[in-house]
């Protein structure tokens, strides 16, 4: 196969300030929509207890994050080896070069941004929390900006047909002759 790209989130400088971008763009719609919905709503009570589920929401998220990602690994790619990583602010999921066809690894890169972010707004509207629901939801989901990425970069690549993953991110293959 045939490297088209590598995306390193973990060294790419320029990357790393697309997704703080990103991130904090993200953010800021939240920030945005949750105080627009506490306007039209006329407010959420902000107990203590309020403030204790958006913090433990949101760091409880990180690691079961990158559960979901380790999940969708063992689904879509059978026989690999998981293993997690921490680097600097980046907690991930790995799979020492594990190759999967371009579909699949972008099902494994936005598991967690669809999953783990519809879970979070799903239980705190359960608990009639739909201000604390946009905040956990939009908190989660700038954290996934990475990921995000990655994805929007292997969709946009026409001739990808595999990725691979890699210590520092991922990269981009092509098993095609006609796009060698």
């Amino acid at each position: 196969m045939r490297t088209i790209a590598d995306i390193d989130v973990l060294g790419d400088e320029a990357l790393q300030r697309g997704i703080a971008r990103l991130s904090l763009a993200l953010l800021a719609v939240t920030a945005l929509l949750a105080a627009l919905l506490a306007l039209a709503l006329g407010g959420e009570r902000l107990d203590v207890w309020w403030w204790v589920t958006l913090a433990a929401g949101t760091v409880v998220a990180l690691p079961v994050h990158e559960l979901v990602h380790a999940a969708a690994f063992k689904l879509l790619c059978p026989g690999c080896r998981v293993s997690f990583g921490f680097k600097d602010a980046f907690l991930y999921t790995k799979t020492d070069g594990a190759v999967l066809r371009r579909g699949r690894m972008v099902a494994v890169l936005l598991a967690p941004s669809v999953l783990v972010t519809a879970v979070l707004a799903v239980l705190a509207l359960g608990a009639g929390l739909p201000v604390l629901a946009v905040l956990l939801a939009g908190v989660h989901l700038s954290g996934c900006a990475g990921d995000i990425l990655m994805a929007a970069a292997t969709l946009r690549e026409g001739a990808c047909t595999h990725v691979r993953d890699t210590e520092t991110g991922i990269t981009l293959l092509c098993d095609r002759e006609e796009d060698a």
